[in-house]
């Protein structure tokens, strides 16, 4: 998938660039090398070069490592949505807009509590749904049990001192 989504963002970029339409060669620049490039390097390295290497090789590809991987795609990809709709609202074609785009507090706001209330989902989601399964909970205080069974038979018989 990381190559896949290298790929599409590679002919996006190729596209525009072909094209060569003033307008969108502007918000082109600014992603690539001007204003909001900090934020497309970002993107990259968090949906590209990060997972890639992480989930490609055996010997990386552990828990921790995919967790790793996976927590810089949910950013890359946050950061992604975001590099569609701000740059090209701060570069308007039209002559009579000025100025460029901020984010204002509702709109901050929202974001927030977006995340705020799929956190306290997740929460909930937990709580109802255990995140282990009960199934394997009693199969290892069964092993625990049995376990117990044959150091306390061993002590009885003498065995352990």
């Amino acid at each position: 998938m990381s190559l896949l989504w290298g790929y599409f963002v590679f002919n996006e970029r190729l596209t525009v660039w072909y094209g060569n339409e003033p307008s969108e060669m502007a918000v082109f620049w600014t992603t690539q090398s001007g204003k909001y490039a900090p934020l497309f390097w970002t993107m990259v390295f968090c949906n590209f070069i990060l997972p890639f290497p992480l989930l490609a090789i055996r010997k990386l590809r552990t828990v921790t490592g995919t967790v790793i991987a996976s927590c810089g795609v949910v950013v890359g990809m946050w950061l992604e949505r975001f590099l569609i709709i701000v740059p090209s609202l701060s570069h308007k074609p039209l002559t009579y807009s000025w100025g460029s785009y901020t984010p204002q507090w509702p709109e901050i706001v929202i974001m927030t509590s977006s995340f705020a209330a799929m956190a306290l989902l997740y929460l909930l989601f937990t709580k109802v749904v255990p995140i282990i399964s009960i199934w394997e909970l009693r199969v290892g205080q069964h092993t625990e049990l049995k376990s117990a069974e044959k150091v306390a038979a061993a002590e009885a018989a003498g065995e352990l001192v």
